[in-house]
């Protein structure tokens, strides 16, 4: 994927944006660890059965990973992925594409159209994740799974934690997406919305947080944070 690079006045402006994101992300940290932090939820929610399917599935592919077993091929289904999501992203924006290749090496997609969601989604869109969640739901409309929700979570733990593992191990690689729009501003992007969806993954898997008490949580912090960083500015001008 060409792009043309950014002109200074853009360049100032991301990292502009990216410096809003930076306290956007704290908040989102410390409003999560606020409304799970009791010890009764923290205690349910690890003791959930639901959630120790979830780490097991964590477990197994980290140490798949560390083992090396088949990295290849995982890493091919990676990039397979990474470009299968570039590919729908440019269709929900009514772009085209005329092509895809896609090896163990990396990959890219041919496109008339690009901007910043085209750009990063594979980055925070676990794209086996949905791919399991939708099969999942299609089996379910013809027949009963035994233990299905507990099958499942075993297996998102797995598919979410292959896209954590090969995305944070893709990052370093001179990556032509994150430089499209500028590094810094496209990590704090990709980092806030990770962030988001492990409180969505959390909310989902958990019956005792609620994301609208997650979303008090955080806009209440977030008022916090501002009142806290204007009275900061103040007493240094004034």
């Amino acid at each position: 994927e060409d792009f043309l690079p950014l002109t200074w006045a853009k360049r100032v402006l991301h990292w502009a944006f990216a410096f809003l994101l930076v306290p956007l992300c704290f908040v989102t940290i410390i409003s999560l660890l606020k409304v799970t932090g009791e010890e009764r939820i923290l205690t349910r929610i690890l003791y959930s059965t639901e959630v120790i399917c979830f780490l097991v599935g964590i477990g197994s592919m980290v140490s798949w990973f560390i083992a090396g077993i088949f990295n290849d091929r995982f890493l091919y289904l990676y990039v397979l992925g990474h470009e299968l999501t570039h590919a729908m992203f440019v269709f929900a924006f009514l772009g085209r594409v005329s092509g895809i290749h896609i090896s163990s090496q990396g990959g890219y997609i041919m496109t008339n159209k690009s901007n910043i969601v085209i750009a990063l989604a594979p980055y925070f869109v676990p794209f086996w994740s949905v791919v399991l969640i939708l099969l999942h739901g299609l089996i379910e409309l013809f027949t009963d799974i035994p233990a299905g929700d507990l099958i499942l979570m075993g297996l998102l733990g797995l598919t979410w934690t292959f896209h954590v593992i090969w995305t944070v191990w893709m990052i370093p690689k001179d990556q032509p997406d994150l430089k499209e729009h500028g590094t810094f501003f496209s990590l704090m992007i990709i980092i806030l919305a990770n962030l988001l969806l492990i409180t969505l993954m959390t909310c989902a898997t958990s019956s005792e947080v609620q994301l609208g008490e997650f979303a008090f949580t955080w806009w209440n912090n977030c008022l916090d944070l501002g009142e806290a960083g204007w009275r900061l500015l103040t007493g240094w001008l004034f």
